[in-house]
């Protein structure tokens, strides 16, 4: 029997949890979990892997396969970017709902479990205009947005291009209302029951390409949750036509590259950030993550550094005060020895006294003794010679 994977919530879960963990908050997720636990530094990234789907939307989400520090477990964890409901924000992840056809939200938001599992996807035709007002999956109907355009009458066909673009960019502008991203994470230990879900939903995405770094030459998952939570931080809005999950993906896969060289790249011209052929705008972000990681990373390791310059200072209080207890105890023992010797010095000096008082109480009785003796045969004498 396999032994169990190592206790580091955030990244590994037991043989007994059935179904993986979700956490809707990137940032929570490292605060709780990643930042500042240093096993996290132990445990490394073995390759990133960029999915797409295959059908309707095309949403994209990046997976990291994270050794335990023995090399024995396998972590996988996912990250991807959707499109938060812009009245209540507590809806799930497009990822998950586009590809479970259900909506329910978890019920603990920050932490929960991926829903049911998850059945054959029906195709959407290319061309087909969603439904964007009754989308309750945030960028399963956003993340069409190519097809927006598409299916206008003949009316507007005959505008002049320039008059047609910009019509078509404020209907666009208009059309969806711009909200908070939802970045989520997904977690769970790999050949487990909890990630078996994650594995049938990348079963059913397409990997376009994989990053796979040397034995031993990953980032660290805390770095890699440095590199999720800056993306997530430079643009926390969703905006269909500029920061969608496929931004979101490209930015991390790329940056990723930037800020962990070594890594090789098995495809580097793929379809990611394409829906159906079309490319959808993004925002260029990578050299701005690439600075604030940086920047971020240098401050966790400052914060780190400084938790233990003050964890070494407190230790080495906590020594000399166990080393001044220790030779306060033992001066105080060797005050108690001092006393006790002395007391034995004066008990002895006592006895040898009371030994003295008795030995001559004694020579004094025998000494009495003699005399009452001697009185008595002189006496005895005299009554003899008187008769």
């Amino acid at each position: 029997m396999a032994p169990e994977p190592p206790k580091i919530p955030g990244l590994f879960t037991g043989y007994g949890r059935g179904q993986p963990v979700e956490m809707n908050d990137i940032s929570l997720w490292n605060d709780t979990y990643i930042r500042k636990k240093l096993i996290t530094r132990e445990c490394l990234v073995t390759n990133i892997r960029w999915y797409k789907g295959r059908k309707n939307v095309q949403h994209e989400f990046l997976r990291f396969d994270i050794s335990s520090p023995d090399k024995v477990h396998t972590a996988i964890l996912t990250a991807e970017r959707g499109a938060g409901d812009s009245s209540k924000g507590k809806d799930r992840l497009p990822g998950i709902a586009e590809h479970t056809g259900t909506t329910t939200p978890p019920v603990n938001p920050t932490d929960s479990v991926i829903g049911p599992s998850i059945p054959p996807v029906t195709t959407t035709p290319p061309l087909a205009s969603p439904d964007v007002t009754s989308d309750s999956t945030g960028s399963s109907a956003d993340e069409t947005s190519p097809n927006i355009a598409r299916g206008k009458s003949t009316a507007t066909k005959k505008k002049p291009k320039a008059e047609r673009s910009s019509t078509n960019a404020s209907s666009s502008s208009n059309f969806i209302s711009r909200r908070s991203a939802r970045d989520a994470i997904f977690h769970a230990t790999l050949d487990s029951t909890a990630s078996a879900e994650l594995e049938r939903k990348c079963e059913v995405f397409e990997c376009i390409t994989t990053l796979t770094f040397p034995e031993n030459a990953g980032p660290s998952a805390d770095k890699i949750a440095t590199l999720l939570v800056v993306t997530s931080a430079v643009e926390p809005m969703y905006q269909l036509m500029h920061t969608q999950c496929y931004w979101f993906v490209a930015t991390v896969f790329e940056a990723s590259k930037c800020l962990f060289p070594g890594a090789e790249q098995d495809i580097t011209k793929h379809n990611g950030g394409r829906c159906y052929r079309i490319r959808i705008p993004q925002k260029s972000s990578v050299d701005a993550v690439c600075r604030d990681y940086d920047k971020a990373q240098t401050a966790l390791d400052a914060e780190i550094e400084e938790d233990r310059r003050v964890e070494r200072e407190d230790e080495e209080a906590r020594r000399r005060d166990i080393e001044q207890r220790q030779a306060a105890e033992e001066a105080a023992k060797r005050e108690r020895e001092q006393r006790q010797a002395a007391e034995e010095r004066v008990r002895i000096v006592e006895e040898e006294r009371q030994r003295e008082r008795q030995a001559a109480e004694e020579r004094a009785r025998v000494a009495e003794e003699e005399i009452a003796k001697l009185r008595r045969e002189l006496e005895a004498s005299r009554a003899g010679a008187s008769t």
